[in-house]
C-alpha cells in the first residue's frame, strides 16, 4: 500500500479578472507539508502559476497509475464558479470550461483512480459573496448537471468527498487562521483530538465528522452559513495515524514549531519567558503538570489559540489561564481574568501581586469596592486585571474600548453559565466577547471549569477545543458518612469500600455535631487539617464555635496576631474566640482582611490553624486545599439543593498537593434515605450537562434587550434597529444549543417585540428614525447596572411620586425591598422550631 497526494492552493491567478485570495497557498502547503511528514513522499504540491489545468490534468493521469490497495488524497483551495468550475491558475473568464476544471471532468478523472481510499477535499464554494473563495461569471452557461449530481459521481464507492460549502454557499478564508475556515479545522484535526482519535489512530469517518460541525460552528462566529458536505462511502475500516508536525512542516512554517515543553519550567524560555519569572513560578509549582503540557503541546494556548479547560480542582488549571495572560502581558498585550466572586479576585489580586509585581507586572481589581482600580483601568495603565463578571460586564458596556486592549480573557469557573442567578449574567459576558469578533476584536479566550458533564457544544460556540481532563493530582477517597459510624467510600479507581465504625456517635444536641465532632477530633488526631462545609453563614459559625468549644485545640497564635486591629464586629469577636482553640469560620460576615488572615494561615505551613467551618464560596476557587473535607448539608438557602457540579467543587478541596499522599472527603448521610440519595445521587453520580440559562423560561427579555442596546450604544451612534437585538440574542450559547436540536429555530420576535414595547412605555428605551432604538439615561443604567429591569421599573414607579424630602433613608431602605434581587433572597429559619 503506497500513499498518493495532490495538493493544490492557487491565491494569485494570470487573469487580472479574478480576484486574488489570501490563505488558499498556505492551506495547500501546510496539508502538503503535514501529510509528508506523517505518511512520508508521495505527495505533489501545486501553487498558483504551477496550478495549470494542463499540470494538473497531467496529475490526475498520474494517479490514474495507482494500485487498488493504494491511498489517494487529493485538495483544492482556491475559487468555485457558480457555474460549477475549479478556477485554475491559467483560468480565462471568457472560456472557464475549457481553461478551468469543471466539476464534471473532476468526476471523470477521479473516476479513473483505482484506489479503493480516496478523499477529495474542496475548500471552494459554488455561488458567489464578495470575500469569499468564489468568483462570479456573468458569461458562461449553467452546467447542464447540478453540482450535488456531479459530486455523487465523483464521490461514489471507494471515494469520499468533503466540500467547504453546498452548491448555494461561499466557503470563508478567516485571517486569524490564516487559513480557510474548512482546511484550518481540518489541519486542527489531523493533529489529534479527542473526539476523532481512537486507540492512537484517526478514525477519517469521525475526523470528518468533527470538522463539519466545527466548520459551521465557526461561520456562525464570523455570522456566515457554511455548511460543508460529505459524500461517499469506503467499505471497512479507514484510519490513519494521528498526525505529527516534522522537517517539512517546519520548513514551511518556522514560526508555528516551537520546541516542545517538557515538564520542567525552564523549557518555557523557549517560548519567551524570562528566567526570573521562571524561577518566581518554581516556589509554587516544581513543574509543569500533564494537563499545562496539553494545553501548551498540543491546544496552542502559548499560540493564542482559544480554549476550554475541564478539570478537577487542585489539578492546575488556573496556571494554564496564567501561561496565556503572561505570554501575552510579555508582548505587552494586556488581560483579564474574569472570576464569579469578590473574594477570588482579591485572593488572586494578592498572589498576583506577590508573583508578579517584580517584573515590573502590574495587576489591578475591580469588583465594585471602594478599592477598585477603575481610573487605571479606563486609562489602560495595567497588565493584569483582575474583575468579577458583572464588572467586567458593566464596564465593557460602558467603555467598549476596554475590549479593544485586551489580547487575553480568562474566565474562571465557567461552569457558572448554567447557574440559576447569574449563568445569564455569564453568557451575556461571552456573547459580548464573541460578537465583537465581526468587528476584529478577539482577544484569545481561556475558559476554566470544573469537572462537567457534557459541555453541550460550548467550547465550540466559543469558537475553542475543549481540553478534558478527569484525573487528579492527589487521588481523592470520596464517601458517605452512616449513621452508625461506618464509612462506605470509592476510591480513585473505582472500588467500593465500606469500613468501620471510623467513629461513636457522641448524643450532644441530637444534630450533625453528634458526628462532626467526633469525626473532627478523629481527623485533627491524625494530623489533618479539616474544613467542614455548612449550609449557611450562621451554621458555620455555630460549628466552629463548638468545635473549638469541644475540641480545644491549642490556640492558633499567628492568626490571631495576624487579624486586623479594629472595632470588632461580633463575627470578628466570634472568630478571635474560635482561634483561640485552633479553629476558624470563613463567611461574608467577616471582613476582607479576616477572611484573608484565615486563607492564609490555613495554607501556612505547621500551621496551628486546623478547622474551618465554612459556606460554599471556599470552594469556589479560593486557594484553601486540604487533607479531609466534611459536608454536613445539601441544601442551599431556600431549599434548593446542590448540583452535583458544585458538591464535586466542594469535596475536591481535598488533597494537598505535596503535604498529603490522598485526599477524604465525608458527606454526613445520617438516615437510610440520605445514604442512598447522597451515594447514588452525589458520590457515583457525575455532574450536570451544561444548559444555557438564556433561554430559561424565568429569564426576563427586557433585561437582555437593554442589556444588548447598552452594548451596541457606541458602536452604532444612531441606535439600532428590533431586528439586530434579536441578531446579538441569536449569537448566545442559548440560541446555540436550540438550533442543535433544530437548524431553524429562532428567537420568538413577538416576545421581543412586546419586551421593546414594554421598555418604551416605562421610558427606557425611545424610538429614532428608521426603527432605531435608543437608550434613556434610566435605561442606560438598568442595562449597564447588572440589575434587573423589573427591579427599575418597580423603583421607578414607588419613588416617582414622593417629593425630595419624602427620599430619606427609611424611605430608600423600603423601596429596596421592592427589587426582583431581594425577592429572591431568603433568610434561613431554625428548621426544629
Amino acid at each position: 500500500m503506497a500513499f498518493h497526494g495532490l495538493f493544490v492552493g492557487i491565491d494569485r491567478f494570470q487573469s487580472s479578472r479574478i480576484n486574488w485570495l489570501t490563505c488558499a497557498r498556505r492551506d495547500a502547503v501546510a496539508l502538503h507539508a503535514l501529510f509528508a511528514d506523517t505518511l512520508g513522499s508521495g505527495g505533489v504540491l501545486l501553487t498558483d502559476e504551477q496550478a495549470t489545468r494542463a499540470e494538473l490534468e497531467r496529475q490526475f493521469e498520474a494517479l490514474a497509475r495507482s494500485a487498488p490497495d493504494d491511498v489517494v488524497v487529493i485538495t483544492f483551495s482556491g475559487h468555485g464558479t457558480t457555474t460549477h468550475e475549479l478556477l485554475t491558475y491559467d483560468a480565462d473568464p471568457a472560456s472557464f470550461p475549457t481553461t478551468a476544471i469543471p466539476l464534471e471532468t473532476l468526476a471523470e478523472w477521479v473516476s479513473r483512480i483505482p484506489a479503493q481510499r480516496v478523499l477529495c477535499v474542496l475548500d471552494c464554494c459554488f455561488s458567489g459573496g464578495m470575500g469569499a473563495k468564489v468568483f462570479v461569471s456573468d458569461a458562461t452557461p449553467r452546467s447542464s448537471d447540478s453540482a450535488d449530481v456531479v459530486l455523487e459521481r465523483i464521490s461514489g464507492k471507494g471515494r469520499l468527498v468533503l466540500t467547504a460549502a453546498t452548491a448555494n454557499q461561499e466557503a470563508w478564508e478567516v485571517l486569524r487562521h490564516r487559513h480557510g475556515l474548512l482546511t484550518y479545522h481540518l489541519l486542527e484535526a489531523l493533529q489529534g483530538n479527542e473526539e476523532v482519535v481512537d486507540s492512537g489512530k484517526i478514525s477519517v469517518f469521525r475526523l470528518l465528522e468533527y470538522v463539519t460541525r466545527r466548520v459551521i460552528d465557526g461561520a456562525a462566529v464570523i455570522r456566515k452559513v457554511q455548511h460543508p458536505t460529505l459524500r461517499g462511502q469506503v467499505d471497512g475500516e479507514f484510519s490513519w495515524p494521528v498526525f505529527t508536525p516534522g522537517a517539512a512542516y517546519r520548513a514551511a512554517f518556522p514560526g508555528r514549531c516551537t520546541q516542545p515543553v517538557t515538564a520542567d519550567l525552564a523549557s518555557l524560555e523557549a517560548h519567551g519567558f524570562p528566567p526570573g519569572l521562571l524561577q518566581a513560578w518554581a516556589q509554587s509549582i516544581p513543574s509543569l503538570n500533564q494537563l499545562q503540557l496539553d494545553a501548551i503541546n498540543e491546544f496552542g494556548v502559548l499560540r493564542g489559540k482559544h480554549l476550554v479547560v475541564s478539570a478537577p480542582t487542585s489539578s492546575g488549571k488556573t496556571m494554564v489561564g496564567e501561561l496565556a495572560a503572561l505570554r501575552g502581558v510579555l508582548e505587552r498585550r494586556r488581560a483579564c481574568f474574569l472570576l464569579p466572586l469578590k473574594a477570588l479576585v482579591n485572593d488572586k489580586h494578592r498572589q498576583f501581586t506577590r508573583t508578579y509585581g517584580a517584573f515590573g507586572i502590574r495587576v489591578i481589581r475591580a469588583t465594585g469596592e471602594i478599592s477598585d482600580d477603575i481610573p487605571a483601568l479606563m486609562r489602560g495603565q495595567y497588565d493584569i486585571c483582575l474583575l468579577t463578571y458583572e464588572k467586567f460586564t458593566s464596564l465593557a458596556l460602558l467603555a467598549p474600548r476596554l475590549l479593544e486592549q485586551l489580547g487575553t480573557v480568562v474566565v474562571d469557573e465557567v461552569q457558572m453559565i448554567a447557574d440559576e442567578s447569574r449563568g445569564a449574567n455569564l453568557e451575556f459576558l461571552l456573547t459580548l466577547l464573541r460578537m465583537r469578533r465581526q468587528a476584529g476584536v478577539e482577544p484569545q479566550v481561556v475558559a476554566l471549569s470544573a469537572v462537567i458533564g457534557d459541555t453541550n457544544g460550548l467550547e465550540r460556540w466559543l469558537d475553542a477545543r475543549l481540553l478534558r481532563r478527569t484525573e487528579r493530582p492527589i487521588p481523592l477517597d470520596e464517601g458517605i458518612l452512616l449513621a452508625n459510624g461506618r464509612f462506605r467510600y470509592v476510591d480513585v479507581s473505582g472500588t467500593v469500600h465500606e469500613v468501620g465504625p471510623v467513629i461513636t456517635r457522641e448524643y450532644r444536641k441530637d444534630s450533625s455535631q453528634d458526628w462532626v465532632i467526633p469525626l473532627v477530633r478523629k481527623l485533627v488526631g491524625e494530623g489533618k487539617q479539616v474544613i467542614v462545609f455548612r449550609e449557611t453563614k450562621g451554621e458555620a459559625r455555630g460549628c466552629a464555635s463548638y468545635l473549638a468549644e469541644t475540641l480545644r485545640l491549642p490556640p492558633a497564635q499567628a492568626a490571631l496576631d495576624a487579624l486586623p486591629r479594629t472595632d470588632p464586629s461580633r463575627a470578628s469577636t466570634a472568630l478571635r474566640d474560635a482561634l483561640q482553640h485552633g479553629v476558624a469560620f470563613h463567611t461574608a460576615d467577616l471582613d476582607r482582611d479576616e477572611r484573608l488572615v484565615v486563607e492564609e494561615q490555613f495554607r501556612a505551613a505547621g500551621s496551628a490553624l486546623r478547622v474551618i467551618a465554612a459556606t460554599t464560596t471556599l470552594a469556589m476557587g479560593v486557594n484553601t486545599p486540604t487533607e479531609a473535607v466534611i459536608v454536613a448539608g445539601l441544601m442551599h438557602p431556600g431549599d434548593r439543593p446542590y448540583s452535583v457540579a458544585e458538591y464535586k467543587n466542594i469535596v475536591g478541596r481535598a488533597g494537598r498537593l505535596g503535604l498529603a499522599a490522598r485526599g477524604t472527603s465525608y458527606l454526613l448521610a445520617l438516615d437510610d434515605l440520605s445514604a442512598h440519595d447522597h451515594w447514588h445521587k452525589y458520590v457515583m453520580g457525575v455532574p450536570e450537562d451544561v444548559h444555557s440559562r438564556f433561554v430559561a423560561d424565568d429569564t426576563d427579555p427586557r433585561t437582555l434587550v437593554l442589556r444588548v442596546l447598552a452594548a451596541a450604544k457606541n458602536v452604532k451612534t444612531k441606535g439600532i434597529p428590533a431586528a439586530d437585538v434579536v441578531d446579538f440574542l441569536e449569537g448566545s450559547f442559548g440560541a446555540f444549543q436550540k438550533r442543535q436540536a433544530a437548524e431553524n429555530w429562532t428567537w420568538d420576535r413577538d416576545q421581543f417585540a412586546a419586551a421593546l414595547a414594554d421598555l418604551e412605555r416605562h421610558r427606557l428605551v425611545e424610538p429614532g428614525v428608521d426603527g432605531h432604538y435608543h437608550l434613556t439615561e434610566l435605561g442606560r443604567f438598568a442595562g449597564s447596572a447588572g440589575v434587573q429591569v423589573e427591579s427599575v421599573i418597580r423603583l421607578v414607579e414607588a419613588l416617582t411620586p414622593l417629593s425630595a424630602a419624602d427620599l430619606n433613608a427609611p424611605a430608600l431602605i423600603v423601596a429596596a425591598q421592592l427589587t426582583v434581587e431581594l425577592d429572591e433572597l431568603t433568610f434561613p429559619l431554625n428548621r426544629k422550631s
